[in-house]
Protein backbone atom coordinates (compact mmCIF):
# COMPACT_ATOMS: atom_id res chain seq x y z
CA UNK A 1 0.00 0.00 0.00
CA UNK A 2 1.45 3.95 -0.72
CA UNK A 3 1.51 5.85 2.38
CA UNK A 4 2.49 8.95 3.09
CA UNK A 5 4.16 10.82 6.28
CA UNK A 6 2.81 14.24 6.39
CA UNK A 7 4.69 15.17 10.20
CA UNK A 8 8.61 15.02 10.64
CA UNK A 9 10.97 17.20 11.64
CA UNK A 10 14.89 17.78 10.23
CA UNK A 11 17.32 19.77 12.68
CA UNK A 12 16.00 22.16 11.18
CA UNK A 13 14.45 22.67 14.07
CA UNK A 14 14.10 20.41 16.65
CA UNK A 15 15.16 17.08 14.63
CA UNK A 16 18.43 14.84 14.84
CA UNK A 17 19.12 14.65 11.36
CA UNK A 18 19.58 16.74 8.36
CA UNK A 19 16.98 17.31 5.69
CA UNK A 20 18.12 15.07 2.97
CA UNK A 21 18.71 12.07 5.87
CA UNK A 22 15.50 12.37 7.05
CA UNK A 23 13.93 12.25 3.78
CA UNK A 24 16.51 9.27 2.86
CA UNK A 25 15.24 7.81 6.36
CA UNK A 26 11.69 8.16 5.64
CA UNK A 27 11.95 6.49 2.03
CA UNK A 28 13.55 3.59 3.26
CA UNK A 29 10.95 2.56 5.50
CA UNK A 30 8.35 2.42 2.79
CA UNK A 31 6.99 6.20 2.10
CA UNK A 32 6.56 7.16 -1.28
CA UNK A 33 5.24 10.56 -0.38
CA UNK A 34 5.99 12.69 2.55
CA UNK A 35 6.05 16.99 3.91
CA UNK A 36 8.68 18.09 6.27
CA UNK A 37 7.09 20.25 9.34
CA UNK A 38 9.63 21.73 11.01
CA UNK A 39 8.68 23.83 13.91
CA UNK A 40 8.70 27.99 12.75
CA UNK A 41 10.90 27.66 9.78
CA UNK A 42 10.87 26.52 6.21
CA UNK A 43 14.57 26.59 6.11
CA UNK A 44 14.98 22.60 5.07
CA UNK A 45 12.47 23.28 2.37
CA UNK A 46 15.01 23.44 -0.39
CA UNK A 47 17.38 20.42 0.77
CA UNK A 48 14.55 18.03 1.53
CA UNK A 49 12.92 18.83 -1.94
CA UNK A 50 15.62 18.00 -3.74
CA UNK A 51 16.53 14.82 -2.16
CA UNK A 52 12.44 13.96 -2.44
CA UNK A 53 12.85 14.39 -5.94
CA UNK A 54 16.22 12.65 -6.21
CA UNK A 55 14.21 9.56 -4.71
CA UNK A 56 11.05 9.87 -6.71
CA UNK A 57 8.55 10.77 -4.12
CA UNK A 58 6.14 12.83 -3.49
CA UNK A 59 6.70 16.03 -2.23
CA UNK A 60 4.79 18.96 -0.34
CA UNK A 61 5.89 21.96 1.13
CA UNK A 62 5.31 22.10 4.91
CA UNK A 63 5.84 23.95 8.16
CA UNK A 64 4.40 23.50 12.51
CA UNK A 65 3.27 27.04 13.26
CA UNK A 66 3.63 27.55 16.81
CA UNK A 67 0.08 29.45 18.32
CA UNK A 68 -1.74 30.48 21.28
CA UNK A 69 -5.61 30.00 22.33
CA UNK A 70 -6.03 32.15 25.23
CA UNK A 71 -2.90 30.15 27.65
CA UNK A 72 -3.57 27.25 25.25
CA UNK A 73 -0.89 26.01 22.88
CA UNK A 74 -2.02 25.37 19.66
CA UNK A 75 0.21 23.54 16.99
CA UNK A 76 -1.01 24.27 13.60
CA UNK A 77 0.69 22.32 10.68
CA UNK A 78 0.76 24.55 6.99
CA UNK A 79 1.15 22.53 3.20
CA UNK A 80 1.96 23.95 -0.21
CA UNK A 81 2.35 27.19 0.71
CA UNK A 82 5.30 29.23 -1.30
CA UNK A 83 8.76 29.56 1.30
CA UNK A 84 9.45 33.38 1.56
CA UNK A 85 6.08 34.75 0.85
CA UNK A 86 4.89 38.21 2.76
CA UNK A 87 3.40 37.51 5.60
CA UNK A 88 3.78 34.20 6.66
CA UNK A 89 7.99 34.69 6.34
CA UNK A 90 7.39 37.54 8.42
CA UNK A 91 5.28 35.93 11.13
CA UNK A 92 7.57 32.84 11.14
CA UNK A 93 10.71 35.10 11.49
CA UNK A 94 8.94 36.98 14.37
CA UNK A 95 8.22 33.59 16.00
CA UNK A 96 11.77 32.33 15.64
CA UNK A 97 13.17 35.37 17.21
CA UNK A 98 10.88 34.60 20.58
CA UNK A 99 12.10 31.41 20.50
CA UNK A 100 15.87 32.43 20.96
CA UNK A 101 14.85 34.35 23.99
CA UNK A 102 12.23 32.38 25.46
CA UNK A 103 15.33 29.58 24.85
CA UNK A 104 17.26 31.92 27.23
CA UNK A 105 14.98 32.72 29.43
CA UNK A 106 14.55 28.84 30.25
CA UNK A 107 18.41 28.91 30.89
CA UNK A 108 18.33 31.56 33.34
CA UNK A 109 15.39 29.68 34.82
CA UNK A 110 17.37 26.44 35.29
CA UNK A 111 20.01 28.20 36.72
CA UNK A 112 17.94 30.26 39.10
CA UNK A 113 16.60 26.74 40.19
CA UNK A 114 20.34 25.50 40.44
CA UNK A 115 20.55 23.54 37.26
CA UNK A 116 24.22 24.23 35.95
CA UNK A 117 23.44 24.83 32.21
CA UNK A 118 24.68 26.93 30.12
CA UNK A 119 23.64 28.59 26.92
CA UNK A 120 26.28 26.89 24.84
CA UNK A 121 25.64 23.24 25.66
CA UNK A 122 21.82 24.40 24.12
CA UNK A 123 23.34 26.78 21.07
CA UNK A 124 25.29 23.49 20.12
CA UNK A 125 22.03 21.01 20.36
CA UNK A 126 20.62 23.51 18.03
CA UNK A 127 23.46 22.80 15.65
CA UNK A 128 22.54 26.98 14.16
CA UNK A 129 18.83 25.97 14.11
CA UNK A 130 16.21 27.45 16.55
CA UNK A 131 16.49 26.22 19.94
CA UNK A 132 13.74 24.72 21.41
CA UNK A 133 12.54 23.37 24.91
CA UNK A 134 14.05 20.45 22.98
CA UNK A 135 17.42 21.17 22.46
CA UNK A 136 17.01 22.36 26.22
CA UNK A 137 16.24 18.86 27.56
CA UNK A 138 19.09 17.79 25.44
CA UNK A 139 21.76 19.62 26.66
CA UNK A 140 20.80 19.04 30.08
CA UNK A 141 21.18 14.86 29.50
CA UNK A 142 24.27 15.24 27.56
CA UNK A 143 25.35 17.35 30.15
CA UNK A 144 24.91 14.59 32.64
CA UNK A 145 22.63 16.34 34.61
CA UNK A 146 19.42 14.08 34.02
CA UNK A 147 18.48 10.77 32.69
CA UNK A 148 16.86 11.35 29.53
CA UNK A 149 14.86 14.14 27.61
CA UNK A 150 11.47 12.41 29.44
CA UNK A 151 12.37 12.88 32.46
CA UNK A 152 13.50 16.72 32.04
CA UNK A 153 10.29 17.75 30.33
CA UNK A 154 8.10 16.05 33.36
CA UNK A 155 9.89 17.44 36.11
CA UNK A 156 10.91 21.26 34.77
CA UNK A 157 10.16 21.70 31.47
CA UNK A 158 6.54 20.20 30.53
CA UNK A 159 3.79 23.14 30.16
CA UNK A 160 3.82 24.92 33.87
CA UNK A 161 6.26 23.34 34.98
CA UNK A 162 9.05 25.12 36.95
CA UNK A 163 11.19 26.16 34.10
CA UNK A 164 8.58 26.48 31.40
CA UNK A 165 8.73 29.79 29.42
CA UNK A 166 5.25 30.72 27.80
CA UNK A 167 5.72 32.28 24.39
CA UNK A 168 4.44 35.09 22.58
CA UNK A 169 0.66 35.01 22.05
CA UNK A 170 -0.04 34.47 17.90
CA UNK A 171 -3.83 33.41 17.11
CA UNK A 172 -4.43 30.91 15.48
CA UNK A 173 -6.36 33.21 13.51
CA UNK A 174 -3.68 35.31 12.47
CA UNK A 175 -1.40 31.60 11.30
CA UNK A 176 -4.70 30.91 8.48
CA UNK A 177 -4.84 34.23 7.24
CA UNK A 178 -0.76 33.95 6.57
CA UNK A 179 -0.68 30.50 5.33
CA UNK A 180 -3.72 30.85 3.28
CA UNK A 181 -2.06 34.33 1.64
CA UNK A 182 1.26 32.27 0.46
CA UNK A 183 -1.18 29.80 -1.16
CA UNK A 184 -1.26 26.67 1.73
CA UNK A 185 -3.76 25.36 4.02
CA UNK A 186 -3.24 25.02 7.74
CA UNK A 187 -4.30 21.40 9.49
CA UNK A 188 -4.61 21.05 12.92
CA UNK A 189 -1.87 19.40 14.64
CA UNK A 190 -1.92 16.09 16.72
CA UNK A 191 -5.73 17.28 18.31
CA UNK A 192 -5.95 14.15 20.66
CA UNK A 193 -8.39 15.47 23.21
CA UNK A 194 -6.59 18.81 24.13
CA UNK A 195 -9.42 20.41 22.33
CA UNK A 196 -12.60 20.44 21.78
CA UNK A 197 -15.13 19.66 19.20
CA UNK A 198 -16.56 23.39 19.93
CA UNK A 199 -13.09 24.83 19.62
CA UNK A 200 -12.33 22.95 16.44
CA UNK A 201 -15.62 24.04 14.64
CA UNK A 202 -15.02 27.90 15.68
CA UNK A 203 -11.84 28.06 14.16
CA UNK A 204 -13.00 26.06 10.92
CA UNK A 205 -15.16 29.22 10.96
CA UNK A 206 -11.59 31.46 11.38
CA UNK A 207 -10.04 29.34 8.28
CA UNK A 208 -8.79 26.24 9.74
CA UNK A 209 -8.65 23.57 6.25
CA UNK A 210 -8.00 20.38 8.18
CA UNK A 211 -7.13 18.00 10.93
CA UNK A 212 -4.63 15.65 11.50
CA UNK A 213 -6.31 12.34 12.35
CA UNK A 214 -3.66 9.84 12.05
CA UNK A 215 -1.42 10.48 15.02
CA UNK A 216 0.34 8.83 18.06
CA UNK A 217 -1.57 11.42 20.06
CA UNK A 218 -4.83 10.14 18.81
CA UNK A 219 -5.52 6.99 20.10
CA UNK A 220 -8.78 4.78 20.34
CA UNK A 221 -12.27 6.35 19.57
CA UNK A 222 -10.76 9.80 19.05
CA UNK A 223 -9.67 8.98 15.87
CA UNK A 224 -12.94 7.88 14.59
CA UNK A 225 -14.50 11.18 16.17
CA UNK A 226 -11.96 13.51 14.73
CA UNK A 227 -12.52 11.63 11.09
CA UNK A 228 -15.98 12.27 11.54
CA UNK A 229 -15.63 15.76 12.56
CA UNK A 230 -13.37 16.51 9.37
CA UNK A 231 -16.16 14.83 7.15
CA UNK A 232 -19.16 17.01 8.77
CA UNK A 233 -16.65 20.61 8.46
CA UNK A 234 -15.69 19.53 4.69
CA UNK A 235 -11.81 19.70 6.31
CA UNK A 236 -8.87 17.78 5.09
CA UNK A 237 -7.75 14.75 7.31
CA UNK A 238 -3.96 14.01 7.67
CA UNK A 239 -1.27 12.13 9.13
CA UNK A 240 2.21 11.62 10.45
CA UNK A 241 4.54 10.19 12.69
CA UNK A 242 5.69 13.05 14.09
CA UNK A 243 8.88 11.72 13.71
CA UNK A 244 12.69 13.62 15.25
CA UNK A 245 14.84 11.43 14.45
CA UNK A 246 17.15 9.38 16.37
CA UNK A 247 16.92 10.53 20.19
CA UNK A 248 14.68 13.41 18.99
CA UNK A 249 11.49 11.66 19.89
CA UNK A 250 8.34 10.83 18.19
CA UNK A 251 7.14 6.94 16.00
CA UNK A 252 9.02 5.87 13.62
CA UNK A 253 8.03 6.53 10.06
CA UNK A 254 5.40 4.16 8.42
CA UNK A 255 4.24 3.83 12.39
CA UNK A 256 0.69 5.68 10.77
CA UNK A 257 0.16 4.65 7.06
CA UNK A 258 -1.57 7.74 5.86
CA UNK A 259 -3.58 7.12 2.43
CA UNK A 260 -1.49 8.81 -0.47
CA UNK A 261 -5.30 9.75 -1.36
CA UNK A 262 -5.38 12.32 1.93
CA UNK A 263 -1.88 14.02 1.00
CA UNK A 264 -3.32 14.12 -2.69
CA UNK A 265 -6.23 16.21 -1.39
CA UNK A 266 -3.88 18.71 0.40
CA UNK A 267 -2.23 18.96 -2.37
CA UNK A 268 -5.14 19.65 -4.71
CA UNK A 269 -6.59 21.78 -2.00
CA UNK A 270 -3.52 24.26 -2.51
CA UNK A 271 -3.56 23.67 -6.05
CA UNK A 272 -0.07 22.15 -6.47
CA UNK A 273 1.20 19.30 -8.34
CA UNK A 274 2.40 16.04 -6.06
Amino acid sequence: MSYADLHVHSNASDGTLDPAALVREVAARGATGLSLTDHDTMAGLDEAAAEAVRLELAWLSGCEVSALAGEQSVHLLAYGMQPGTGPLAELLSDIRDDRRSRAKAIVRRFNELGVPLKWEAVAREAVGGVPTRAHVARAIVDSGLMPNVQAVFARYLGDGGPAYVEKEPVSPATVFDAVHEAGGVVVLAHPGHAYSDDQIVAWAGQGLDGIEVMHPKNRGQRRDELRALAYRLDLLSTGGSDWHGDRGGGMEPGTEKVPMEWMEAVAARCGVSL
